[in-house]
């Protein structure tokens, strides 16, 4: 996917997914001075995300969001449901985004759309 953040493409290297959606975030905004409640762990926090990744599954794809500071033996992340990949790899985006988006804002409105395979952000300033 292309990200249309020129903070983003000025680095040498691709963002990740997780770049992308937090860079959308701030542009547009949405980040609360305090973290919202989750209802999730503690650990689970949007000071600890680490990662948003997406994995091919037979069936489809699923989307991971991993944090640190996860008690040892514990589950260092949260997705979608492996038993039920999603159809694509755009869907899985979109779903792992969501839920980026509703543990940094409290909501999963997406900061963006897409047109095509080009993401869209509307920010002012």
């Amino acid at each position: 996917m292309t990200s249309t953040f020129s903070d983003i493409q000025a680095n040498s290297q691709e963002p990740t997914m997780l770049e992308i959606v937090m860079t959308a975030l701030k542009a547009t905004g949405r980040i609360p001075a305090i973290a919202p409640p989750t209802g999730l762990p503690p650990y689970f926090h949007r000071d600890n995300i680490t990662d948003f990744y997406l994995e091919e599954h037979s069936g489809g794809w699923v989307a991971n969001i991993a944090f640190s500071c996860v008690p040892p033996g514990l589950n260092n992340t949260i997705g979608t449901p492996d038993a039920l990949p999603l159809p694509t790899e755009r869907d899985a985006f979109l779903m792992g985004a969501m839920l980026v988006c509703e543990l940094v804002t409290g909501s999963h409105d997406l900061p963006f759309f897409l047109a095509g395979h080009k993401l869209i952000v509307f920010a002012q300033g």
